[in-house]
């Protein structure tokens, strides 16, 4: 259960990893 729990935590940093990582791709850093 605590694997099951602990994969979407993961899922979840890792989108938000992706999306900031996209953001900062599409627009500068200085907009942030």
């Amino acid at each position: 259960m605590k694997k099951i729990y602990e994969k979407p935590s993961l899922n979840k940093r890792e989108k938000l990893s992706a999306v900031t990582a996209l953001t900062s791709t599409s627009s500068p850093p200085s907009v942030k």
